[in-house]
């Protein structure tokens, strides 16, 4: 499919989006403190996202969706995680991958599998992304191992898969793996849609977590799972050979949404405090915390907007990871540095702050900040950057990053 045939302009409902969500907001937030203690997935959330068509905004145009994460419409995409993640890093996270998972079944589906998996999808079902192969109770370096195995009408996969978000509500689950062959993984990538309730698929009881518990981002084992032709997803290596989007932005989005609820919370507070507001020291560090908020903004509109108009790929992304790293500094430093000004009782529960802290911690780690700026570094010694062809969440991963370059880049 090419990418002429999904390109759509940028929606006027982005506006409208986020004025819903921020009805939905305030619910989302009184409940986070609730489900992160038990911990718990937000089933109410996604009823009134779902209600709110918050399910299919990575959906086509075509089929009544919003068009957003394809050419043309990326802005929005982000303004509307980014809003959703200043109510609750948590849910915008799920809803996040849902929407993804739907727009890898928009771009590298067939006709057929369009026709087949987006109206089910745009009706309410959920869908998980399984990438991930680092397992909770094991300290093993991840490598991606698994396989699809040739049998007539389909494959068989036996395979064990982490940090499965979305899985607690999900239809379907949609696995990457690699079809059989001596190329490298990457090279040999599809995306196997596997519904749920399939014969051999287990939903792991693993998820204990310092933050984003109520994303209950389980494992899932797959024994001997079968599934038909019709449920492999992409030709071997279109994520990376014919696929130019990444996941960096929208990361940078969540990042900077809820870096955006920890400073309005210390404001708030030190508002209310006038030996705190009157202190020039202690403005002085909020109007720090501010400006590191507008670059970390600032860059992720001028990203968007080339991705917008069509921008080089690997031009564009190494914006995205400068994006990513500004982002991941102002969510990590913000709520921390708040305990510093607002004192020990902005540590009680009653309060946001320490919870802010810990999804920040937790959800950064996803992708590794070191991995992605010695990327930066890379391209600045004058080897080149390849958007798919550098380790990260959005690439999968075999050798160093020059390697990986090099590989790519030679392809």
């Amino acid at each position: 499919m090419t990418t002429a045939t999904l390109a759509t302009p940028p929606s006027p409902a982005t506006s409208e989006t986020v004025a819903r969500i921020d009805e939905l907001g305030p619910q989302f937030r009184a409940r986070m403190r609730s489900l992160d203690a038990q911990p718990a997935f937000p089933f109410e959330n996604f009823a009134e996202a779902a209600d709110a068509g918050l399910h299919r905004l990575c959906a086509p145009v075509e089929f009544g969706g919003s068009g957003y994460w394809l050419p043309g419409n990326y802005s929005g995409w982000y303004e509307i995680l980014e809003r959703l993640a200043y109510w609750d890093t948590n849910t915008a996270q799920l809803l996040q991958v849902h929407n993804h998972a739907t727009g890898i079944i928009a771009w590298h589906g067939t006709e057929e599998q369009r026709n087949h998996f987006l109206p089910k999808i745009v009706d309410g079902a959920f869908c998980a992304s399984l990438g991930s192969e680092a397992h909770l109770y094991e300290n093993g370096a991840e490598r991606l191992t698994s396989e699809l195995t040739r049998v007539a009408g389909g494959y068989r996969l036996t395979a064990r898969k982490g940090f499965a978000s979305v899985a607690a509500i999900a239809t379907y689950l949609v696995v990457w793996a690699a079809v059989e062959g001596e190329d490298p993984y990457a090279k040999r990538m599809v995306f196997a849609v596997v519904e749920k309730d399939s014969p051999g698929v287990e939903l792991l009881d693993d998820w204990q977590m310092l933050g984003m518990r109520s994303t209950i981002s389980c494992g899932v084992k797959f024994t001997d799972v079968f599934i038909p032709d019709t449920h492999i997803v992409g030709a071997p290596g279109g994520w990376v050979d014919h696929d130019p989007r990444t996941f960096s932005c929208a990361y940078a989005a969540n990042h900077i949404g809820a870096a955006q609820a920890a400073f309005d919370f210390i404001a708030d507070y030190i508002s209310e405090r006038d030996d705190l507001s009157g202190s020039e020291v202690v403005r002085v560090r909020l109007g720090r915390m501010d400006a590191k908020l507008f670059a970390a903004r600032a860059c992720l509109q001028a990203t968007a907007a080339r991705l917008d108009r069509g921008d080089d790929p690997d031009s564009v992304e190494a914006d995205a990871v400068r994006t990513m790293h500004l982002a991941k500094d102002a969510v990590l430093s913000i709520p921390y540095e708040g305990f510093d000004l607002l004192g020990a009782r902005a540590c009680h529960e009653r309060y946001p702050l320490g919870q802010m802290m810990r999804d920040a911690r937790t959800f950064t780690l996803h992708f590794r900040d070191d991995l992605y700026v010695e990327r930066l570094a890379h391209l600045a010694l004058g080897h080149g950057f390849s958007a798919k062809g550098g380790r990260g969440g959005s690439t999968p991963f075999e050798g160093t990053t020059a390697e990986l370059g090099q590989a790519h880049a030679g392809a």
